[in-house]
C-alpha cells in the first residue's frame, strides 16, 4: 500500500510577498499563452516563471526555458523570497467554489492533504492511473525537474474513506488560522495550513498508508517522477527507497466526500465529416440507438435532461446543422456494448458514456480507437456552450452532450486494470502550483 511522510516544504515569505494570489498558478497544463502573460505581469516571482517559462527567439542548449527556471528558483532561494519551513510537517489545502449542475450552482468546499507519497511505479504499487499520457509533456517536465531539482506542485489523487476517519483527525486544524488565503480570478477560494502536531500527522498516515491512491490530475508529472526518481538512483548507485526523490508531494482527497468532490463532463464535437458525413453519421446512429427528437431550448435544459434519464442507461445529447433540435441516444435493446467492443475492454469501460460513444462512433465512422483518442477527429468541449458555437461554425460537424462520469465508475474502471477514453474526466477545481515546494534532494 502507500506510504506518505512529512517534510519541509519551501513557501513562499509571505512578508516579503504579500498576497500570495499574485505568485501562484494553475498546472502547467491549463496555462495557455495569454494566461501565461497574464500570470507573468502579475508578479516579478510568480511560479509560471518556473513552471511554464517563455521561450526566447536563440534560445539554445546552454540558454533556454529550463536554464531560466532553475536561475530563477535559486535566486528566490538566495533572496529569501522563498523559505524551507524548519520543521517537518503536512499541509492542508481546501478549496471553496460554485459548481455549475444542471439544477444549477451549487456551492462546494474540497479539502485536501498535501504530503510526500512514496513514488511506486504505476501497477507496481499503490499509485493507480485513470488516463493514458504522452511523451511531450513526459520530456518537458522531466527537463524541468533535472534543472532545478524540485517539484512545484502536487499530483492531485484521490482515496477512499467513507466514514471520514481523516476528516474528523483533522477537524481541529480547521479551527486554527491558516497560514494564508487568496481568491482567484475564477471566485476559487484558496486556503492553506501548516500541521506539524505528530499525532495528528501519525494520525493521517496511519490511515491513509493502508489505502490505495487514484491520480486524478498529474498523470505527466507522476510518471516523470518515477523516470528521475530510477535516473537519481543509477547516477548515486544505490536503492531509491527511503530517498527525497523517492517521494513525490501529492494533495489527497478523500473521493467518498460528496460535499466537495466535484467532476465535470467533457462534450465531444466530431469534424472533418465530410460532405455526407453528417447524414452517414445520422445513418449509423439510427441502426444503434434509440432516438427521441425534441426541440433544442438551451444547454441548461439538455443536461438536466441528460440527467434525468441517466438511471435507464448510458444517454447522449446529440445535435447537428442549425442546432435547432437535440436528440437523445440510448442503446438499442438488441445492441450490446460487448459487440461494439469485440472484447477488448472491460464491462466496467463499456458502461462508462465516454465509452460507449467512443465504441459507437469509432462503429459509425469506421474510425480506430487511436484516432478516437488523438483528439483530431473528435474535439473535446468543457463549456457545453462551446458544443453548439462548434458544431454551428460548419457544416460537416456534430455535437454530443454527455453526463459527466460518476466516482464509482472510475474507480471500477481503474480497479479493472484499464484507463479511461480520453478526456472522460474534468475534476474542478484545479490544484495550485507554489503553494508548497518539494526539494527532490533533501526532506
Amino acid at each position: 500500500m502507500a506510504e506518505i511522510r512529512a517534510f519541509r516544504g519551501i513557501r513562499y515569505a509571505i512578508d516579503r510577498i504579500g498576497d500570495i494570489g499574485d505568485v501562484v498558478a494553475p498546472p502547467y497544463d491549463v496555462i495557455d499563452g495569454s494566461m501565461q502573460r497574464a500570470l507573468y505581469d502579475a508578479h516579478p516571482n510568480n511560479i509560471v516563471r518556473i513552471i511554464q517559462g517563455i521561450g526566447n527567439e536563440g534560445d539554445s542548449i546552454d540558454e533556454n526555458r529550463y536554464t531560466r527556471a532553475a536561475d530563477a528558483y535559486r535566486n528566490w532561494l538566495e533572496q529569501g523570497v522563498l523559505v524551507r519551513d524548519r520543521d517537518d510537517g503536512i499541509y492542508l489545502y481546501a478549496q471553496d467554489f460554485d459548481v455549475s449542475t444542471p439544477d444549477g450552482k451549487q456551492k462546494k468546499t474540497r479539502l485536501g492533504i498535501v504530503a510526500l507519497v512514496r513514488a511506486d511505479a504505476l501497477g507496481k504499487g499503490a499509485i493507480l492511473p485513470h488516463e493514458n499520457t504522452m511523451p511531450g509533456p513526459k520530456a518537458d517536465r522531466l527537463a524541468l525537474m533535472r534543472h532545478t531539482r524540485a517539484a512545484f506542485g502536487q499530483i492531485f489523487s484521490l482515496y477512499s474513506d467513507p466514514t471520514g476517519q481523516v476528516r474528523e483527525i483533522l477537524a481541529p486544524v480547521l479551527d486554527d488560522a491558516p497560514l494564508f488565503t487568496f481568491r482567484g480570478e475564477d471566485g476559487v477560494g484558496h486556503s492553506f495550513w501548516r500541521i506539524t502536531d505528530q499525532a495528528v500527522i501519525c494520525g493521517v498516515a496511519n490511515v491513509l498508508n493502508d489505502m490505495p491512491f487514484f491520480i486524478a490530475d498529474g498523470h505527466h508529472r507522476y510518471e516523470t517522477a518515477v523516470v528521475y526518481r530510477d535516473e537519481c538512483a543509477a547516477a548515486d548507485n544505490e536503492d531509491w527507497q527511503g530517498k527525497p526523490y523517492g517521494y513525490r508531494m501529492q494533495t489527497l482527497v478523500n473521493m467518498d466526500d460528496t460535499e466537495g468532490m466535484a467532476i465535470n463532463a467533457i462534450h465531444r464535437v466530431v469534424v472533418d465529416l465530410g460532405a455526407d458525413g453528417v447524414e452517414r453519421l445520422i445513418r449509423g446512429i439510427a441502426e444503434l440507438c434509440d432516438v427521441e427528437r425534441l426541440p433544442l431550448r438551451n444547454t441548461q435544459w439538455v443536461l438536466q435532461e441528460l440527467k434525468r434519464r441517466a438511471g435507464r442507461g448510458a444517454v447522449f445529447g446529440f445535435c447537428h446543422g442549425a442546432c435547432s433540435d437535440v436528440h437523445f441516444l440510448k442503446l438499442k435493446r438488441g445492441v450490446r456494448a460487448s459487440d461494439l467492443d469485440g472484447g477488448n475492454h472491460s464491462e466496467a469501460w463499456r458502461r462508462l458514456d465516454t465509452g460507449l460513444l467512443q465504441l459507437i462512433l469509432g462503429r459509425v465512422l469506421e474510425l480506430d480507437q487511436e484516432t478516437l483518442a488523438a483528439g483530431e477527429k473528435v474535439k473535446f468541449v468543457k463549456v457545453e456552450r462551446e458544443v453548439l458555437d462548434l458544431v454551428k461554425a460548419a457544416p460537416d460537424r456534430a455535437g454530443f452532450f454527455l453526463n459527466p462520469v460518476g466516482m464509482e465508475q472510475l474507480r471500477d474502471v481503474v480497479l479493472a486494470g484499464e484507463r479511461m477514453p480520453p478526456k472522460s474526466t474534468f475534476f474542478y477545481p484545479k490544484v495550485y502550483s507554489g503553494l508548497v515546494i518539494q526539494d527532490l534532494r533533501s526532506f
